[in-house]
């Protein structure tokens, strides 16, 4: 069985170097609503660096110690060490004794919620932590509910200038609504070694209105949903599903 993806914060990096759909949305979220922001599942703090630049105080939870060390180095680089308090927390529990007005869990971070349980305490503690007034946003992949496996194959350009292949096996589980991708990555160094680095990501996928229902079930009312980063209608052909609440109680 291949590591988690997430104890491998290079390869994450590398799998997902080009996915910047999202940063224009969160950005323009928090300009609107104003800090300091609560990010959960801040990963590598590829979104958390970018809100820190625009000069926002956060708060970035990830479970992740691998994931924690790469945000960490990341903001020290720039120099926004003190713009982020990283926390090695877990959603389902957080208690930080504080309010925020805005909260964010972006990329696809409600899908690592496995059990009703699981999503129901984690969407509680986010109601728990949300100013009267403040909003909570979050997207997550529209889902494939179609038995079988995919495959996937792409090129990817390290720093060092070396050419890596990249070869992605998704497992499609349309009864446990869930995904699985074993990722590889193949380099061929200079002296002819074929070097190989696996890790896998499991995710639980989402009906619209399941997810709907789960934010309103847990406090959060005010529901908006759209089908894309710029706030258009879901629909058939949507890639993702961006949805905003605020608290009803």
């Amino acid at each position: 069985m291949n590591p988690p993806l997430y104890d491998d914060a290079e390869l994450y990096d590398l799998v997902h170097a080009d996915y910047r759909d999202d940063l224009s949305f969160y950005r323009r979220l928090a300009a609107d609503h104003g800090g300091p922001i609560l990010e959960l599942g801040a990963g590598s703090g590829r979104l958390t660096e970018l809100l820190a630049v625009d000069g926002y105080q956060l708060t970035a939870v990830e479970p992740s110690a691998a994931m924690r060390r790469a945000g960490e180095a990341r903001l020290a680089k720039g120099g926004l060490s003190e713009r982020v308090t990283w926390i090695d927390g877990d959603m389902r529990t957080l208690d930080l004794g504080a309010r925020f007005p805005l909260i964010v869990a972006p990329f696809n971070t409600l899908m690592h919620l496995d059990t009703l349980d699981d999503q129901d305490a984690a969407l509680e503690r986010v109601e728990a932590h949300l100013e009267a007034g403040g909003l909570f946003a979050c997207d997550v992949y529209a889902p494939r509910f179609t038995a079988g496996t995919s495959v996937h194959h792409a090129t990817l350009r390290l720093e060092a200038g070396e050419a890596a292949q990249l070869t992605s096996y998704t497992e499609h589980d349309p009864l446990r609504q869930r995904t699985t991708v074993h990722h590889q990555l193949d380099l061929l160094a200079s002296d002819g070694t074929l070097r190989r680095r696996s890790a896998t990501l499991q995710q639980r996928s989402y009906h619209r209105f399941e997810l709907e229902r789960l934010l309103r079930s847990a406090g959060l009312g005010a529901l908006r949903s759209f089908g894309d980063f710029q706030r258009g209608p879901i629909h058939e052909g949507s890639r993702v599903w961006v949805m905003l609440a605020g608290r009803r109680r």
